[in-house]
């Protein structure tokens, strides 16, 4: 298959199966193992050998860190399912560290016998229907870009496919560090400074 109609491809598998359905996760509890069967049923998408895209080392290893709440005994519910999907879209962005300072002031709020506790699942879907409506022209954007690159790389005389690729993916890659540079600064401006906060009151 040529690169410009795999790269549309890959555009629509993302729209279709690359943001989670939260609504679809069940409603019971789960142990450890059901709850990553769960979790890389809905991120297939992500799979790229033969583990699933989360394991249980996963799962234990952000929950020791901070980054989900704990298990109630040995039992996961719809919940971690949720905080879970929301650290593995984070976690190919931000350090350990950083998701951690993000996901604080939610643990805090989750964990808490006095706050008003903040309704995840609809916190989800409110993440996963933005980001559907701003990605829904995502195909059409990906074909655009290659109409450009290929422009871009016939001005220079480089119009065989390897520059073309090349110049497509590093331009991609461009434009998300600059939306990550944007996001980490507002991470580190804001909620560094909540967790401090929190600390010292």
């Amino acid at each position: 298959m040529r690169y410009e109609y795999f790269a549309v491809k890959l555009a629509e598998d993302y729209l279709k199966k690359g943001i989670v359905e939260g609504d679809d996760y069940p409603e019971m509890d789960l142990y450890i193992d059901q709850l990553v069967a769960c979790l890389n049923k809905e991120l297939e998408l992500y799979r790229t050998g033969d583990d699933g895209p989360v394991t249980k080392a996963m799962v234990s290893n952000y929950t020791k860190h901070k980054m989900i709440p704990g298990p109630a005994g040995r039992k996961y519910g719809k919940d971690h399912l949720l905080f879970m999907t929301i650290v593995f879209y984070l976690k190919n962005s931000l350090s350990m560290d950083q998701i951690r300072k993000l996901m604080a002031p939610l643990l805090a709020n989750y964990e808490s016998e006095w706050d008003d506790t903040i309704d995840v699942a609809k916190m989800y879907k409110a993440f996963a229907d933005f980001t559907r409506e701003e990605e829904a022209g995502l195909p059409d954007r990906i074909s655009q870009r290659i109409r450009d690159v290929k422009k871009l790389c016939s001005r220079y005389e480089a119009e065989d496919d390897t520059s073309e690729l090349l110049t497509l993916i590093v331009s991609l890659i461009m434009e998300s560090y600059a939306e990550r540079f944007i996001a980490e600064r507002l991470l580190d401006e804001y909620f560094a400074g909540q967790v401090k906060k929190r600390k010292n009151e």
